[in-house]
């Protein structure tokens, strides 16, 4: 990331040009505030003024930078931001920014060594400093990118001088807080455990947005306390002296440098709070943003109780380990999952096919070759359709975890997939659940298998205002799974879904199917159940049940 920058035109040294030129900064135009303030920083550690001054002129580009490196991380931010791609770099001069700025406010706390002003502020200066390499760490999970080793290492560096100084849970005036605006050095770092516990690679943009905001709010009820024999072994915990996120206690190696997440208030407040929306109050008069809205805030809510209030436990579905090198094939799209799970290329019904003329020629002509006692297809052109080997590194009753090693066709997060496991003969649909990019490139991948055996059908709108001719689309039947209280639903592309609306379900003769409920819903796809219109359909094939 040794991006050129040009020439600062300023003397850094003089606080009263560096303050012109923020407070000139023309925010219409971020990507050129984004390049001054990077160019500003960059002069000043190599030519910094008086330490008091240098503060100051941090303390007011705040508000400036936080404005336009929101609007620049909006280019990526929310879905999975492939390496090398058109904007890699953005991330990059993001993340470039947000170091310069951590570093900046550490060279104060250097320069001001023998300052009594400074003294006085090292509890803001620490606070910066954890602040902005935190936000750091928070910019990867909005690329669903792999932190870079490193990063944690910085992160607690930082709150590791706040401790040894004794002003590590001192709160100082945080504007950029907008829930509390006071924040101590410890809570800012406890903002970023939280939203590293909420499992960020598996939330969706609009869920991410709004963990990262709550990890702001719900941190200022969270404490960092010295880890000791007395300590639940399952609580969370990090290693001041280590270079990763926070894992169970049980799994890291004693020593002086272990703090674990007391959430004893934090979990008195999450009740408070579900309780409060519960009883129908606004998402934003309990301080969760104005953005937030239900039902999905409290769902977002319960689904963050137990990775922050609980100490970890076994996971429901227990992963067990496959075969080495064992792969599963995956495809892509609804075109191509379709024809792998039929096994065949997609075709209208006749009933529904215009002809052109040269295909009524081309009938009259071959007609002898035409068997009378069959329905009349029309193939669509023939498409080749590929699978990607995938490593599978674990597996378990609800899903796979994946590894790409390679380049390959972008995903997205909640992506409809068809994934033929190891040993299997049938191609099974699956929903990305989480997905991170690594730096070399690969991809890591944790799907979800959707209950039952899917059979592949079409379906198409039916209405007044619907013509006899509309073509049929791509879908899927999955059958009903009594042991999993699951009912027989239809698998269709995003948009179809409306309660009460009626299809005409193609499974070699026309049904007609009632939607009912939305059961899921993904980046192009909502899974739905459904009632078959007329009581007369019900005796159908038991084929149509267990898939072809």
């Amino acid at each position: 990331m040794n991006m050129p920058v040009p020439p600062l035109g300023i003397d850094s040294r003089d606080p009263q040009q560096c303050m012109a030129l923020v407070a000139a900064l023309p925010l219409t135009r971020p990507a050129r505030v984004q390049e001054s303030l990077t160019t500003l920083l960059q002069g000043l550690a190599v030519a910094p003024p008086p330490a008091a001054s240098y503060l100051q002129i941090l303390e007011m580009t705040r508000p400036a930078m936080a404005f336009v490196q929101e609007s620049l991380a909006a280019r990526y931010a929310g879905r999975p931001l492939v390496p090398g791609s058109g904007e890699d770099d953005s991330l990059d001069r993001v993340v470039r920014l947000w170091n310069l700025m951590a570093n900046a406010y550490a060279q104060v706390a250097s320069l001001g060594g023998e300052s009594a002003e400074i003294q006085s502020r090292l509890a803001l200066i620490c606070q910066r400093c954890v602040h902005y390499a935190g936000k750091r760490i928070v910019e990867y999970y909005s690329a669903r990118r792999e932190v870079p080793k490193g990063h944690w290492s910085d992160l607690f560096g930082y709150y590791a001088s706040a401790e040894e100084w004794g002003i590590a849970e001192q709160p100082v005036a945080e504007p950029l807080n907008e829930f509390s605006h006071s924040q101590s050095c410890a809570q800012a770092l406890a903002a970023v455990l939280l939203t590293e516990l909420g499992n960020p690679y598996s939330r969706s943009p609009r869920e991410l947005g709004w963990l990262v905001a709550w990890s702001q709010r719900f941190s200022l009820f969270a404490e960092l306390l010295s880890a000791d024999s007395q300590t639940d072994p399952r609580a969370y915990a990090v290693d001041l002296a280590a270079d990763c996120g926070p894992r169970p206690l049980q799994f890291l190696t004693a020593g002086p440098g272990l703090r674990h997440l007391a959430t004893a208030r934090l979990t008195a407040e999450m009740h408070r709070v579900a309780a409060q929306l519960k009883a129908k109050s606004a998402p934003a008069e309990l301080g969760l943003g104005e953005t937030a809205f239900e039902p999905y805030a409290g769902r977002l809510l319960v689904s963050l109780f137990r990775p922050w209030c609980v100490a970890s436990n076994p996971r429901r579905f227990q992963r067990h380990a496959v075969a080495a090198g064992a792969t599963a094939e995956v495809c892509h799209g609804f075109e191509a999952i379709h024809y792998f799970v039929s096994g065949a290329e997609f075709v209208q019904p006749a009933h529904v096919r215009i002809y052109s003329r040269k295909e009524f020629e081309t009938i009259a002509t071959f007609r002898h070759q035409v068997d009378p006692g069959r329905p009349l297809h029309v193939q669509e052109a023939q498409v080749e359709y590929a699978t990607e080997k995938w490593e599978v590194a674990d597996e378990s009753i609800s899903g796979f975890r994946l590894h790409r090693s390679g380049p390959g066709e972008g995903i997205q997060h909640g992506q409809l997939l068809g994934i033929q496991a190891p040993g299997c003969e049938r191609f099974l649909l699956c929903v990305v659940s989480w997905l991170m990019y690594e730096a070399s490139g690969g991809l890591r991948a944790g799907v979800r298998v959707l209950p039952g055996v899917p059979e592949a059908v079409s379906v198409r709108r039916l209405g007044p205002a619907v013509s006899h001719s509309e073509p049929y689309v791509r879908a899927f039947r999955l059958p009903e799974m009594p042991a999993l209280k699951e009912p027989a639903c239809l698998v269709l592309p995003k948009g179809w879904f409306e309660p009460e609306r009626v299809l005409d379900l193609y499974i070699e003769r026309t049904l007609e199917a009632r939607l009912e409920n939305a059961l899921d819903q993904g980046f192009d796809f909502e899974r739905v159940s459904y009632a078959l219109a007329h009581p007369a359909q019900a005796c159908e094939p038991a084929r149509a049940e267990s898939g072809r």
